[in-house]
């Protein structure tokens, strides 16, 4: 039988680990913003550019969080399965990804308005894992985190979808994109995509795919747990994702 000081030195574990991230998530600068949306400001020009009519602003990466967690999430499920079927003991190494996880989870309802914090999934959500919780079901308790995690990557693109207009979607027009090949911008279509293609975003126009970013810096528009759309600040090496706007810079994207 596991101790309980182990389970407690792994849970904190962890708590630790997403305590530490979020700090340095806080860490980062804050976007200078109009009210209009519509003009943003990179972090190293930010004494530059303040005008009257602009605001800092903390922005969160959602996205990019919640794709984080999510990837934890399906390796905390597999370590899990395995304990229950094959193996007991690799169930711990679950333990500080499931507390790592729940704690971010439970950040990020904090942080909903009222109304998605007394809606029925959030206290179905937070009802579940207190259940697992208490009972040591960590096998339960990964999979409802994959599932949650899961649904809100679909709202987030869903939000997105929303903002750029579904019609576009279907436009024959948005199929085709712009890729550097030998030095020279060519536009083909997105199933005739290279593993080494690259492609080359301006301020306005639509992210078609996954990718990150190989040069370049901006701000892209994207969808937010909050409910709202969000500049985010990009930069080489972040991830961006599809149907997510150029809001401001150019940006040469690598696919995947």
């Amino acid at each position: 039988m596991i101790q309980v000081p182990v389970i407690l030195l792994l849970v904190s574990g962890g708590v630790v680990s997403a305590i530490w991230r979020e700090h340095r998530r806080k860490q980062q600068p804050p976007v200078l913003l109009s009210p209009d949306f519509e003009s943003t400001v990179l972090p190293h020009l930010k004494e530059k550019s303040k005008t009257s009519g602009t605001k800092e602003l903390v922005v969160i990466d959602d996205a990019a969080e919640v794709s984080h967690y999510h990837r934890v999430s399906l390796l905390a499920l597999a370590l899990s399965a395995s304990g229950a079927l094959f193996f007991a003991p690799i169930t711990l190494a679950s333990i500080p990804l499931l507390s790592y996880n729940t704690y971010y989870l439970l950040s990020t309802i904090r942080r909903s308005s009222a109304k998605r914090k007394t809606s029925a999934f959030t206290v179905f959500e937070l009802a579940s894992m207190a259940g697992t919780i208490v009972t040591g079901r960590y096998f339960l308790l990964s999979s409802l985190l994959t599932f949650s995690f899961s649904v809100r990557k679909w709202g987030l693109q869903a939000g997105n979808l929303s903002f750029i207009g579904m019609g576009k979607v279907f436009d024959p027009g948005f199929r085709r994109i712009w890729v550097l090949r030998d030095g020279v911008e060519v536009e083909i279509n997105v199933s005739e995509l290279e593993s080494d293609d690259v492609s080359v975003l301006h301020a306005g126009e639509i992210i078609r795919m996954n990718g990150e970013i190989v040069e370049g810096e901006g701000f892209v528009k994207q969808y937010g747990l909050t409910g709202i759309m969000q500049a985010i600040p990009k930069q080489i090496g972040d991830p961006v994702f599809a149907f997510t706007q150029v809001a401001a810079g150019d940006l040469s994207i690598k696919y995947v």
